[in-house]
């Protein structure tokens, strides 16, 4: 299991991939800027809004996926996720 180092919500300064959904969001994005430590490696991401309430709904502590994996694994439930967010019926 991962190490967080740093999980703070930033508005971008350039475009990022978020590390859940692996989309490009663009410069100007709330997005939460995270730090890892595992295995004696640090390396870090982005997730976006969709992602983290994802994460929160269906995440147990401690768990933990790879780039792309959630909207991979669930592209239904993260599209109803993000049309909830965006109000869209």
């Amino acid at each position: 299991m991962s190490d967080i180092l740093r999980w703070q919500e930033v508005k971008t300064r350039k475009p990022h991939k978020c590390w859940g959904c692996d989309k490009e969001y663009p410069a100007g994005t709330q997005m939460i800027s995270a730090a890892y430590a595992d295995g004696g490696t640090v390396f870090g991401g982005y997730w976006c809004k969709t992602c983290q309430e994802y994460m929160h709904r269906h995440f147990e502590s401690g768990d933990e996926c790879e780039q792309g994996e959630i909207y991979e694994n669930d592209p239904d439930g993260w599209e109803a996720i993000k049309a909830e967010r965006e109000g869209i019926k």
